[in-house]
């Protein structure tokens, strides 16, 4: 019987058809490949390689071998991958990017640690999945909670205030907001009316509420806050490490809540399992 080594190096090379990668891919280096091969083939009775200085190429007679053999070797990695994997439970989410970005990633490790066995995909998209036909166990959900057919818990509600950089109001009196009118103001452009709503509840005006500079994320409007750019308004939890940091700084200026937040979401119709019920604890325990 031929060698399962010499042979699964073989059904890389017809793979890849590249003997460099091939023996990078099994793990050897490119002469031990080409003794793999010569071993093969002493076994076979058969010339398999073509060995002509341009590196390693199948011959009529090895193209045949690798189309008998096919994608043996593929399905025996599956099967193996799957064994390894038995009693580890996977847990799909889908989020929105703030949020996943800018809150829920951070605090992922100390959710990991509490269930190791629980494999994590994360989905962010700004999208309204349907959790009775994808493939996810739950979601974040940005709203106000009135979504029908899901179980809604929510987590927080979101609230706006001014950050920007210390930098920004280095030699000026923090506490008046009339500093304000002398700074860029940057928005999301997911998020345009922010600026409005905050000026409005706060009885102030600014030229930049129509124009400014606008990113194309609250992500990369956290950034160009960080950089001096100008001032963001945000919900305090999305930029607590910069906070803490002090690459931005919040002055003592109004703070305005907002009737939306974010909310847990699952569908009623699928068995709540071990995963979805420790992640929604998980979440209610952290905000």
């Amino acid at each position: 019987m031929a060698s399962l080594r010499a042979l699964h190096a073989f059904s890389l090379l017809a793979r890849h058809g590249r003997a460099s990668l091939a023996a990078e891919k099994l793990g050897v280096s490119p002469s031990a490949l080409s003794h793999l091969m010569r071993k093969l083939e002493n076994e076979l009775g058969a010339t398999l390689v073509n060995r002509d200085g341009r590196g390693l190429t199948l011959t009529e007679e090895g193209q045949r071998l690798a189309l008998s053999m096919g994608d043996a070797f593929d399905r025996i990695e599956e099967a193996v991958d799957s064994f390894r994997r038995r009693g580890r439970t996977e847990l799909r989410i889908s989020t929105v990017s703030t949020f996943a970005t800018r809150w829920l990633i951070p605090r992922l490790p100390d959710f990991q640690a509490n269930q190791p066995d629980v494999e994590l995909l994360l989905s962010a998209s700004t999208r309204m999945i349907d959790l009775d036909r994808e493939n996810y166990d739950c979601a974040i959900r940005l709203g106000t909670g009135n979504w029908p057919s899901v179980e809604s818990h929510l987590l927080w509600k979101e609230h706006l205030a001014v950050a920007l950089a210390p930098a920004l109001l280095r030699g000026k009196d923090a506490a008046d907001t009339c500093v304000l009118s002398g700074l860029r103001l940057l928005h999301s452009a997911s998020r345009r009316g922010d600026w409005s709503r905050w000026l409005e509840e706060s009885g102030l005006s600014h030229p930049d509420t129509k124009s400014g500079t606008v990113l194309q994320s609250r992500d990369l409007a956290i950034q160009a806050a960080i950089a001096g750019m100008g001032a963001i308004v945000i919900d305090r939890r999305f930029v607590s490490q910069e906070l803490d940091a002090g690459h931005l700084i919040m002055p003592d200026w109004n703070l305005v809540e907002l009737e939306t937040g974010y909310w847990f979401v699952r569908s009623p119709a699928r068995t709540l399992t071990r995963p979805v019920a420790a992640f929604r604890d998980w979440l209610q325990t952290t905000v």
